[in-house]
Order: structure tokens, then sequence, then C-alpha cells
């Protein structure tokens, strides 16, 4: 009877002990079930719209984006030129309208078939709490709050997706300061909030973070960061986690580590939303993809690092394939970037980014995308 009694015991334990290791996983398998936001096509890119000025380059790019079947085109919408003055989207100079030249780049990606992820940063001098620079923070959070309804107002039915900043983590996204997540989201609650007031059925989605070690008056490293956002409440203020995701030299495959940079960087991220309760959201890649700079350069010219134009190509294709396959808590995979306008010069490393050219010519990874994607 001892023994029986012992045994048991024993195999409560072991039971018990199971049921502990398997509670971490409890919500991750339900979302597995029902998860939003992933059943999508995958394949985005970041684009420079709103630099072009000629219109039959515009229509050149985004055609080419069709071709090859991006569906979705991640695009910044400065508030410094939509709102140039405090409730007043009007250009000074012309007297005509700020929405205009947006408005008209929502319609063009609409006739070919691409949807818009929105980016809503950089920030007018009148909102700034330092106008001579760039960026936040901001005067007011409120005035944020303000711009984004205004914004989300002015394009509900158009633009269903919203992205509220990017890289608050290093200084040069936060106006030269410090970055501090408890002042990103206080800001990102008061977007969350007046975005929902003005269209209940847009999908807000935080700001990525830049993948980084360093932890200095310049940069939080982005797994610290997420945590402190975590523990300021941002659950409450997003329905997608934004997230980057270059893979600097290492393939697609490389294994995650909190001491590595690399594209497995981000099922970090997602353990870190999963130990907070949110494995309910998905996660939307916002920058992605290999640096494919020339040799020759020094050491610190190299900020993603490189790889060759083949490995890029190949890279590029196989991680979008292993987010499809072995990732369904993620949506769509924001490639940085499909082509820009010529102010990137080729003197600086992220000129090798390109999927095609300023000419209009595809790189390797272009050709690697469409086959891939017109296999969905």
């Amino acid at each position: 009877m001892a023994t029986l009694l012992l045994l048991l015991l024993a195999s409560g334990i072991a039971l018990l002990a199971s049921g502990l290791r398997s509670s971490g996983n409890e919500q991750e398998t339900r979302a597995r079930r029902v998860l939003p936001n992933t059943d999508v096509n995958p394949y985005g890119a970041s684009f420079f719209l709103t630099q072009e000025v000629e219109e039959w380059k515009l229509k050149k790019t985004l055609q080419m984006a069709q071709e090859a079947g991006i569906g979705w085109a991640r695009q910044q919408f400065p508030w410094v030129e939509m709102e140039p003055q405090k409730g007043k989207f009007v250009d000074e100079r012309t007297q005509r309208s700020t929405w205009e030249k947006f408005d008209h780049i929502v319609e063009l990606c609409d006739s070919y078939g691409i949807r818009v992820i929105a980016r809503l940063d950089a920030p007018p001098a009148w909102a700034r709490s330092q106008p001579a620079l760039g960026r936040g923070p901001l005067r007011e959070p409120s005035d944020f709050g303000d711009f984004v309804y205004a914004f989300v107002s002015h394009f509900k039915g158009q633009i269903q997706y919203i992205q509220l900043w990017n890289e608050p983590n290093l200084w040069y996204e936060w106006g030269d300061n410090t970055p501090d997540a408890r002042q990103y989201v206080e800001m990102l609650r008061i977007g969350f909030r007046r975005a929902k007031e003005a269209d209940p059925n847009v999908f807000v989605i935080s700001a990525p973070l830049a993948q980084t070690l360093e932890r200095s008056p310049r940069a939080v490293p982005d797994l610290d960061y997420l945590e402190e956002m975590y523990r300021e409440g941002a659950k409450e203020y997003f329905d997608i986690l934004g997230a980057n995701a270059f893979g600097f030299d290492r393939p697609p495959d490389d294994p995650p580590s909190p001491d590595a940079l690399n594209f497995a960087r981000v099922e970090l991220l997602r353990e870190i939303m999963v130990r907070n309760g949110d494995a309910g959201k998905p996660v939307w890649l916002g920058e992605y993809g290999w640096n494919a700079s020339p040799e020759g350069y020094p050491p610190e010219w190299y900020i993603w690092r490189r790889v060759s134009e083949e490995q890029q190509a190949e890279y590029t294709a196989r991680g979008i394939q292993k987010a499809r396959e072995e990732w369904y808590w993620v949506g769509v995979v924001n490639i940085w970037y499909f082509r820009q306008v010529g102010l990137i010069p080729p003197d600086r490393s992220e000129y090798y980014f390109r999927l095609v050219d300023v000419d209009f010519t595809p790189r390797l990874a272009a050709h690697a995308i469409k086959r891939d994607a017109k296999s969905l």
C-alpha cells in the first residue's frame, strides 16, 4: 500500500510538473486556432512614393511591384508635410490641400491592387518639444493623437493599417534624445485611442524596433525596450506588433540568441509577447532583408553587415518562405525596400537593399521574390 501511495504521489507530481511546463504554451496553442491578420499575402515592401515627382515613374514603380507579386506598400506619410500648422492641412505656398499628393498615391496603389500600410511619424516643428530636431519626442502627445484622428478619418475605407512611429529605441528616431519607452507608450496610447475613435475597424501597428544590442544614451536593445513597453501597459494599445527582421550576414535559418543580430531574432520578440499574455496578436515585419553592399569599405560602413547579391536573393526569398511555413503568427513581411527615387546615393550602405534600381533595373532579389510570390 505504501508503495502504491508513493507511486500515486510521484505520478501526481509528474502530472503537475507537466502541467506547469505546458501552461506557458497554452495561450500559444489557442492563438494557433484563431490569429487575425495572418491570412494575408505576405509579400510587402517599403516604398518612397511621396518623394517621386514624375507620374510615369510612380506608375512604373507600382506596375513592377504588382508584377512581382507585392501586395502591400509600406509608405511613410510625414506629419510635417501634412499638417504644417496645427489643425491646418494646407500648403501655405500654394494654398492647396496637403492631402492632394497623398490621396493620389493611395488611389494609385489601389488601382494596382496594392494595399497601403501607412507609417505615421516625422512631426512638424510646432509639435516637437525641441523644434530644431527633426523627430520626437513631442511637446504634447495629444497633438499626435489629433493628427492620427484626422488621418484615419480622411482615409477611412481606403487605409486599414497604420503604423505609429518607427524605431523609437534609437536616439535619431527620438529627436536626438535618449529613447524612452514610457514616453513612446503614452504616445501610442493616445494614437491608438484616437485612431479607433475615427474608425473602429482600423488596425494599429506598433512601431517596429531597431535590432540592436547597444544600451547607451543613443539606443536601447530591442528586447529590453519591448519588455519596458509591456511594463508600461502597451498591450492594450496596438493590434499588431511591428518588428524589424534584418538578416545582417547570417542565413535565415541561423538560430535566435539574445546576443545575436539576425532574422530569427523576431522569435525572441514573440516570446516576450507570449510571456506578457499577448499571444493572440500577430507580428508584421516592417523592415526585412539583407544588404548586398560591395566589398572594400571600412568596417564601420557596414551597419547591416553584408552578403553577396546572390546570397541576398536566396536569403530574402528563403526567409519569407520560412515565415510562411514556421511562423504562423507572422502576417506581412515588408522588404526594405522596393525602389528609391535617387536620394540615397551609392556611397551609402542602405543603397544596396533595393529590389529595383532607380533606373528600374530589377536586382536578383526582385526576380527571386517574383518567382515565389507568383506561386501563392
